[in-house]
């Protein structure tokens, strides 16, 4: 016995006087024994319940070197605070969240089967193999990349500031899937087949419930977006025992309640060490909000092998579990830990404080290496790789806040290397994070529309970090190195390194952003993003570009100094050449007016003022309203407009975004309270008509109307106006929307198909001070001389 271990037995008269106590746990046992090194305990859970009996104190769950095989998840609470669970030597201490599967027998020339009698009952189903510590390739079909399927979507994505899609899928578009005959056989098992559907920046994972072999139709479990959104058509369909094309792979055939396998070369399946995984959860640590678990620290342990239901992930696989999950929990460790082969997320932590996550080896998993929540937490000096093997839309490192508040101290993530993930390397959404001297790097393999360091942030600072090897792999919206997306407010960017990627920094709906002091070096061209965005800074950054450099939306760039460029390095015919070196803004001619006219269409029911703008009702849909008046892309959230007409009236609708409601002005003073106003060329000049979020209706004569129309127009219109959305402090927190029924007569129209109006829409916008419309007029908005035209159908 060690010198200063306490047995169990003495250690149950002394829990009043002692302090810590240390019991031993060993991989196989009888629960005889006293927790001793000599006499270690059997389970993880007796020697829980021994430590909960001796007492408060710090004390420690020791594990012997070998595998432990857990039936269930071993669970601790706020009455285990204090304790620290750890291997007694570092890296030989595995648990699995699974069982080991024996008698292989051959299947055909080429495969090997086990029976698992529960999966054909029903009672047990598994997304991942464990095969001799690798996490085996899944059948599917196609071999390699992807099919393309033939169910178009083709219905307006607004943004997801401005809440999705301008009408809701139906049933039948979220559960069906229109195949080309020859890339899947008429014997397809539809019981074991699973198929994923990409989407732009997420995808779905389910299972089939039928296949139509004369329509070329699957009807799969119901997705989270359709089939064909975003003009996306790739799938691919697993577990099927077409899709076993080569040594390494395995399949669950649920009909026959068996696991098949496909040796690689020189694999003994009478010797081999497969484990199935039963859990979704090894270890969980979990308090509440009234009683939070409390220093608690996990050391040296490895964790494998945990699966996930076939269920829609959602957005970087956020619906699954962690291999060891942490929740409600205040002062913890997780420390020096590795988790592999697992089919959810590595770790999954919920309303952290002051925890800390580090030096860890988080890799081949499903989902996401972490998926953090909370505030004031370190992630450190962890190695996060090869992620989202199973559900690509994973990120590596998620962390989330809980507010926009400015005095909010977010997570401190540092010195992380992230590398192979087929998303994004990292997603941070809250505020006051500290992200610095991370290395992030062969990212973005598989999925669009994400960065190196993506984040939705308040008041945080990104400084130090270094991004590498970030190619564009698929078609989209592209790839990023430092990505601050809808609602990004007052971030500095400094001291940070991209390489070799075109787009170093992209800025989406952000404002305030300062960007100083990076050194960003591309391959061949290079593109500066700051769509809709507004007053931030670009200083003292180094720039190598041999090829173009491209600023998209300069006038969101306020301040503009102490840059070197170092670009021009090919020649026309792309022989290397001299660097020339230059401090000034590349120059961005501003954009011509628009002279494609808007179409109206015609209607047989007049839409019904305060509901919802449908396609019904609009079926020209929205369009949105994103110009400034300088004809520049508008800053800030999006606003949209919806036009239709009948004999009696024109239709109009607006519907403008907020980040925060509690924002929305409701007075009736252009330029000062939320509103829009319709300028329109009638039979006596230009009308001026407008509406604000208080349900306010103005007909003006700035456009030059007289006083006498203008009021009798007035007279004629009805408004209506609406604001809805969360009243809390939230991301995406509201909108307000706005309804005219104009008659016709009134503004001396006489619609007819073909004819063409002069036209522009004007927005104000409080919460950020933006004007934007239809068309800029590089004056008012109804200067109709230079605005839009519309045109009936």
């Amino acid at each position: 016995m060690k010198s200063g271990l306490i047995k169990f037995a003495s250690l149950l008269a002394l829990a009043s006087t002692v302090h810590a106590a240390d019991f031993y746990i060993a991989p196989n046992g009888n629960d005889s024994g006293s927790g001793t090194m000599n006499q270690p305990l059997a389970t993880l859970e007796a020697a829980r319940d021994a430590a909960r009996k001796a007492g408060a104190g710090q004390h420690r769950l020791i594990l012997l070197p070998g595998n432990f095989f857990l039936a269930r998840t071993f669970l601790l609470d706020a009455r285990d605070s204090g304790l620290t669970i750890e291997a007694e030597k570092v890296g030989q201490t595995t648990l699995y969240g699974g069982r080991l599967v024996s008698g292989w027998r051959r299947d055909g020339e080429k495969f090997w089967c086990a029976d698992l009698a529960a999966v054909k009952e029903g009672s047990w189903d598994l997304r991942m193999l464990e095969v001799n510590g690798r996490m085996a390739d899944p059948a599917r079909m196609p071999e390699s990349g992807t099919f393309q399927h033939q169910s178009p979507f083709a219905v307006q994505w607004l943004s997801s500031v401005a809440g999705g899609w301008a009408r809701p899928p139906t049933a039948d578009e979220l559960t069906t899937l229109r195949y080309d005959p020859k890339d899947l056989p008429a014997t397809l098992e539809t019981r074991n087949a699973e198929v994923r559907v990409y989407h732009m920046w997420d995808e779905c994972r389910v299972g089939v419930i039928s296949n139509d072999v004369a329509q070329h139709t699957l009807i799969l479990q119901r997705l989270a977006k359709p089939p064909g959104a975003f003009g996306v058509s790739k799938y691919v369909v697993f577990n099927t025992r077409e899709g076993m094309t080569k040594p390494g792979q395995w399949y669950l055939d649920r009909v026959a309640g068996r696991v098949v396998y496909w040796p690689l070369p020189g694999e003994d399946m009478t010797q081999a060490k497969v484990v199935a995984p039963v859990l979704e959860r090894i270890i969980s640590i979990a308090g509440t909000s009234n009683a939070p678990v409390e220093r608690i620290t996990v050391r040296g342990l490895a964790l494998q092998a945990t699966t996930t239901p076939l269920k829609p992930g959602g957005f970087a696989a956020e619906a699954f579990d962690g291999a060891l999950g942490l929740e409600q929990a205040r002062r913890c460790v997780l420390e020096n830990l590795e988790i592999a082969n697992v089919a959810g997320q590595g770790i999954l932590g919920k309303a952290l404080a002051d925890c800390e996550i580090r030096d860890c080896r988080i890799h081949d998993t499903g989902g996401c290496a972490i998926r953090a929540n909370g505030i004031a937490s370190l992630i450190a000096r962890n190695h996060l790789h090869h992620v989202g093997l199973i559900y690509p839309s994973a990120t590596a490192l998620v962390v989330s806040g809980v507010s926009r508040d400015v005095e909010e101290k977010g997570f401190h993530i540092y010195r992380n290397e992230i590398h192979d993930a087929p998303y994004s390397g990292m997603d941070c959404r809250g505020a006051g994070y500290l992200i610095e001297e991370n290395l992030v790097y062969r990212v973005m393999r598989e999925v669009s529309d994400g960065g190196a360091i993506y984040g939705v942030m308040h008041h945080s600072i990104v400084r130090g970090n270094c991004v590498r090897d970030v190619i564009k792999a698929v078609e989209g919206s592209g790839v990023s190195s430092y990505y601050l997306d809808e609602g990004s407010e007052d971030c500095v960017i400094k001291h940070n390194v991209s390489v070799g990627i075109e787009r170093p920094i992209l800025n989406h709906i952000s404002h305030g952003i300062i960007i100083r002091d990076n050194v960003f070096i591309a391959a061949t061209n290079m593109t500066l993003y700051f769509g809709r965005s507004s007053d931030c800074t670009f200083a003292g950054n180094t720039l190598f570009v041999p090829g173009k450099i491209t600023i998209q939306r300069p006038p969101a760039i306020t301040l503009w100094t102490n840059n070197i460029i170092f670009h021009d390095s090919l020649d026309k015919g792309g022989s290397p050449q001299a660097f020339t070196i230059d401090d000034a803004m590349p120059s961005v001619p501003p954009p011509g007016r628009r002279t494609s006219p808007i179409s109206v269409g015609r209607v047989s029911h007049p839409p019904i003022l305060e509901d919802e703008i449908s396609l019904k009702d609009w079926p020209g849909g929205l369009r949105v309203v994103d110009r400034g008046p300088a004809r520049w892309e508008a800053s800030g959230a999006p606003a949209f407009v919806s036009l239709s007409y009948d004999d009696q009236c024109l239709y109009v609708a607006v519907k403008v975004v907020l980040f925060d409601v509690n924002k929305l002005r409701k007075g009736s003073i252009w330029g000062q309270d939320d509103g829009a106003e319709i300028c329109i060329a009638g039979d006596k000049g230009t009308f001026v008509i407008r509406g604000f979020a208080n349900g306010m209706l103005q007909s003006v004569t700035d456009g030059g109307m007289s006083a006498e129309a203008a009021a009798r127009l007035g007279s004629t219109v009805r408004f209506a106006a609406k604001s809805y959305g969360e009243f809390k402090k939230d991301w995406k927190s509201g909108v307000w929307r706005g309804e005219w029924a104009i008659p016709l007569d009134a503004l001396g129209i006489k619609p007819s198909p073909g004819l063409k109006v002069p036209f522009n829409i004007g927005i104000y916008r409080a919460e950020d001070g933006v004007r934007c419309c239809l068309e800029g007029t590089l004056a008012e908005d109804w200067r109709l001389d230079q605005a839009a035209m519309l045109q009936f159908k």
